[in-house]
């Protein structure tokens, strides 16, 4: 990458690196082949063959490592800081109306040295309201109404673009809200904003929350949040329009949820008030289940039918009451048809173990198995990524809407009758609990540094869980699959374009989740997994609870790799260039033979080249992406015992070439 002079290494030139590079990647020992000199390159640079340029990332980051914030290996400086806010939450939900309005206290620490003039609160249900741009089809509910907003008691005005800079107050920004306190928010100080608001929450013209026949909840982006104020871009005041997802700030919340008797409530946190709404043998079952490695029934669809899903009141309503510490969102499912299964995870994290549940429809059978898929997953991300450090985990049936989308502690699920299906989602959203939800991104700019990194944990998961077999995992193959359709289709956009600019929903999906997936999977290989996995652990747990960028994971992998990478994250990241290796001829020589290998398009990966012999062995070499820097064809002798029979580039498919047809040379009659 790019880099301050003084801080960073050097940026290599085109023909520094020629110079140098005899093994621009590493590889696993197991297919560490033997060593060949450098080939020259030719007399001259081929005008449209690769050239490798370097990554930039932009001035801000430059800034925030000169100022001390960020590091030039990827980790937080010694000046590094995160703003914290701190929730607390009351409200009501009226199933029968969809309509739920609240009050919150959210207290501001900022943390960072900058005095704060404006801050901005997030209003994600305006994305309902008529006249906001967005970039999904919604059912209109008229969004979220402000009855109040103060700040440290004093109450604001609403104002226009025209006063705002002048008499303060809050300025109306379609899913934003603008807000000038009296004086500016000192560096080290605090405030209390007061806000009352309510909304409708939407049917099945929304996403990623709303309810079922006014029965099921999931419930979501639902009360005004604090915008990230952070080192590298400052306030962020990007408008939510539906494809990109969130930036959050870490804080503790306390909410009290109001719902009528005989509904169950679930969300981030713990429920701190069981004995409050549950029967006796509930409270009891509920505790004991972290410690169990079986299933325990809170809830059943006796009870249901019965009436006896939570104790009875006197006014026909509950308040459900939760904490959650040091999280990013506060989320929440509620339903009077919810059955209630509960068990255990071992997490290896100092807390312990933690509660694993699953709500549902108990009509839909394959949802017994919720819980139990959720345990499998927290424990194998646990094991392989960072010890899950909350008390619990959810997996809360919802309306077709939802599909499937994470919160801290809580994912929401539409109705799944295959088990397959089911597990692979489930998977797929949990693992989300770590990125980005320990390891806060900025996921509506930078959407494969959660989706692709979840696409590709998942994958390495229902490995573990299906015992390797590709008939019921899809393993690395599905990320393979998806990106070679949009770069056949020509319908890719770059990973690192913001998501909500994609043309087109195919685009943006494969830039967000397969190729970012493949592509661990493809670094993986070449790093070799003991390094690779090394690595990453160590960027997670570098990372949790702050805000990792681009350019910090791109540094910490490089650090592991021990060599600059910046050819890989440009033409892989920043471009839409693909892949094509073709064998163009072997040729016999003393001690072995002379492989002549073509790149037919504009992306660059090391070769690797499987020689199959006639005693039945089977030489590998890999050659260094280095190597076609300015040339598109490559000639290097490879040392080979015995009669060679066949060579194949890649036979596993670690790469992605986009024509697999001239990738294998046979000896003609063998």
């Amino acid at each position: 990458m790019s880099r301050p002079e003084s801080e960073l290494k050097p940026i290599r030139t085109l023909f520094r690196s020629l110079a140098v590079a005899t093994r621009v990647v590493s590889v696993a020992p197991a297919i560490r082949a033997q060593e060949a000199s450098m080939p020259a390159a030719g007399d001259g640079l081929v005008a449209d063959a690769p050239v490798f340029r370097a990554v930039q990332p932009p001035g801000a980051y430059l800034r925030a490592i000169e100022a001390g914030t960020r590091s030039a290996d990827g980790r937080p400086g010694p000046n590094y800081w995160t703003q914290r806010v701190d929730y607390a939450i009351d409200v009501e939900l009226e199933p029968s109306t969809a309509h739920i309005a609240g009050s919150e206290t959210i207290t501001i620490h900022n943390n960072s040295p900058n005095p704060l003039p404006v801050l901005a609160l997030r209003l994600y249900q305006n994305v309902f309201s008529e006249g906001v741009e967005r970039n999904r089809t919604v059912q209109l509910t008229g969004g979220m109404e402000l009855q109040r907003i103060a700040v440290d008691g004093t109450e604001l005005s609403e104002t226009t673009r025209q006063t705002f800079n002048r008499d303060g107050g809050y300025l109306m920004l379609g899913t934003l809200v603008a807000i000038r306190p009296p004086e500016p928010l000192a560096a080290g100080a605090q405030l209390e904003l007061q806000v009352d608001w309510s909304f409708v929450v939407s049917g099945g013209g929304g996403f990623r929350n709303g309810h079922l026949d006014n029965e099921v909840f999931n419930v979501a982006q639902w009360y005004p949040q604090v915008a990230v104020y952070d080192d590298v871009f400052g306030l962020d005041m990007e408008p939510y329009l539906g494809d990109g997802e969130f930036y959050v700030d870490y804080g503790d919340f306390n909410v009290n949820i109001r719902v009528p008797e005989q509904w169950v409530v679930v969300g981030t946190g713990t429920l701190m008030n069981p004995d409050a709404v549950l029967r006796p043998e509930q409270v009891e079952a509920l505790a004991s289940a972290p410690a169990l490695d079986t299933l325990v029934h809170l809830v059943t669809a006796e009870d249901i039918a019965g009436g006896s899903v939570t104790r009875s009141s006197d006014d026909g309503w509950h308040t459900w009451r939760f904490q959650a510490d040091n999280v990013r969102d506060f989320a929440f499912a509620a339903s009077n048809k919810y059955a209630w299964d509960a068990t255990g995870a071992e997490t290896g994290s100092e807390r312990g173990r933690a509660l694993i549940q699953g709500v549902y429809d108990p009509e839909v059978t394959t949802w017994a198995h919720a819980a139990p898929m959720g345990k499998k997953a927290i424990e194998f991300f646990s094991d392989y990524l960072y010890p899950y450090p909350y008390p619990s985990a959810t997996v809360a049936y919802g309306p077709p809407q939802v599909n499937g989308m994470e919160y801290p502690m809580i994912t929401f699920i539409n109705r799944r009758d295959d088990p397959g299906s089911l597990n692979g989602v489930t998977t797929h959203e949990l693992s989300h609990f770590w990125v980005p939800m320990i390891v806060g991104t900025k996921e509506n700019a930078y959407a494969w540094m959660d989706e692709g990194f979840t696409t590709f944990n998942t994958a390495l998961a229902l490995d573990a869980y299906y015992s390797g077999d590709p008939s019921r995992s899809p393993g690395r193959t599905g990320s393979m699959g998806g990106y070679l359709r949009a770069a056949q289709a020509e319908m890719e956009v770059p990973i690192m374009w913001h998501t909500d600019f994609a043309p087109n929903g195919f685009g943006r999906s494969i830039a967000a989740y397969s190729k970012p997936g493949m592509l661990m999977h493809t670094l993986r290989h070449m790093l070799g997994e003991e390094t690779f996995d090394a690595a990453y652990r160590d960027y997670i747990a570098t990372w949790a609870y702050k805000h990792p960028l681009p350019w910090d994971f791109f540094a910490m992998m490089e650090e592991a790799a021990g060599t600059d990478l910046d050819w890989y994250w440009q033409s892989w990241y920043y471009e839409t260039v693909t892949l094509d290796q073709a064998v163009e001829s072997v040729i016999d020589v003393d001690g072995g033979v002379e492989v002549t290998v073509s790149n037919n398009r504009g992306g660059v990966m090391p070769v690797e080249l499987h020689l199959d012999l006639a005693n039945g062995t089977t030489v590998v070499d890999v050659w260094p992406a280095s190597i076609w820097a300015g040339t598109r064809q490559v000639s290097r002798f490879v040392p080979a015992r015995g009669q060679l029979r066949r060579v194949r580039i890649d036979p596993d498919s670690w790469y992605p070439d986009i024509d697999r047809t001239n990738n294998d040379w046979v000896r003609p009659g063998a």
